[in-house]
């Protein structure tokens, strides 16, 4: 991982149920500078945005049993930039959603840094 600290200021939320996932994910994001707020679950995520408007998001779209697609909505309506993370082929996305930039799991640390620049800094 590279010591880009393009992502200074920024507040990050991630939202990823599989512990090392969310810790590589969350080393990565801090990494380049940004603070993280790492949660598990659709409930806590959506808690955390009822209580703060994070500089932008990392959404795992399959939270356990769950899809996570009420996240991403909130997310929308905060107009919060947020990344995709699935294992899972575009299709099974809302038609509103295939759209949004996607990181495809297993991730290279590369494609993240790049793609989080983008999204996260990319509106600056």
């Amino acid at each position: 991982m590279s010591a880009d600290r393009r992502l200074v200021g920024l507040h990050i939320l991630v939202v990823e149920d599989e512990f090392l996932i969310a810790m590589e994910l969350e080393d990565a994001i801090a990494q380049m500078g940004a603070t993280v707020t790492t949660v598990g679950g659709r409930t806590e995520a959506l808690d955390a945005l009822a209580n703060e408007r994070p500089d932008g998001a990392i959404l795992d779209v399959q939270l356990g049993e769950e899809m996570s697609y009420d996240v991403a909505e909130q997310l929308i309506v905060l107009d919060v930039p947020f990344v995709l993370a699935t294992g899972f082929d575009a299709t099974i996305l809302p038609p509103h959603l295939r759209g949004r930039p996607r990181l495809s799991k297993p991730f290279a640390p590369t494609d993240l840094e790049r793609l989080a620049v983008q999204v996260f800094r990319g509106r600056n």
